[in-house]
């Protein structure tokens, strides 16, 4: 246990110095900013969630807070978002305790606070968006923005279930914002997948997928043999 620990402290150093890093040579281009309000459910997905500490801190996003899970990954990734002047909200696997769950619903109502989830995470499966990002937009009337991110240059973690996205020293981030307006899980907001999914983007489009049906089909794929979490 100790040397796990150990292990884990040593990557968790070595994440931030080279975030770190790009944040002294990765060059950031906006589009869309004025989709976003200060006060919304944020959505991205789950390969971009190391680039996610460069946007929020680039962005001097203060009153955003970002839903992490309590396990190693989480733990990871609260480090790194606090390194990087983040915040960080615990969540468990599903619906968020209810305690928690209403102090994240108060603070979006009060109309000063954003809150960022990975709409596909913790465990994917990728590209599929969870119920939770909708229900966080649809009880406290907050407009959901998506948050595409692009690289000119990045490694791809294909081993990993989301085939996670490290952008590369000097290459170009594009972080662009798709305002959905205030969702609802009945009435989930439109979700276009590229055909190319190296170009996977969240963003309005004119019709729902015809090939994987509502974005809610196939959320039990891949599942089974594991606890569901919704």
């Amino acid at each position: 246990m100790k040397e796990r620990a150990v292990r884990k402290n040593i990557w968790s150093r070595l994440a931030y110095g080279y975030l770190r890093l790009l944040e002294k040579t990765v060059r950031i281009e906006w589009q869309q900013p004025e989709q976003f309000s200060g006060n919304n459910v944020v959505g991205f997905w789950h390969e971009d969630s190391f680039a996610m500490n460069l946007v929020l801190k680039a962005g001097k996003k203060d009153s955003v807070s970002v839903l992490v899970t309590p396990d190693e990954q989480g733990e990871y990734l609260r480090y790194l978002l606090k390194k990087c002047g983040g915040q960080a909200v615990g969540i468990g696997y599903g619906f968020c305790n209810a305690g928690t769950l209403k102090e994240i619903l108060e603070s979006l109502k009060a109309g000063n606070q954003s809150v960022a989830v990975a709409m596909d995470g913790p465990f994917g499966p990728r590209h599929i968006p969870k119920k939770l990002t909708y229900f966080l937009s649809e009880k406290s009337r907050a407009e959901l923005v998506g948050i595409t991110v692009s690289y000119s240059r990045a490694i791809t973690l294909s081993g990993r279930w989301d085939h996670g996205h490290i952008p590369l020293p000097f290459s170009k981030i594009t972080v662009r914002f798709d305002n959905y307006g205030v969702a609802a899980c009945q009435r989930p907001p439109q979700i276009r997948l590229y055909q190319d999914e190296r170009n996977c983007s969240i963003m309005s489009a004119d019709r729902l997928l015809t090939q994987r049906g509502t974005v809610f089909e196939g959320i039990s794929t891949g599942l089974a043999g594991q606890r569901q979490r919704i």
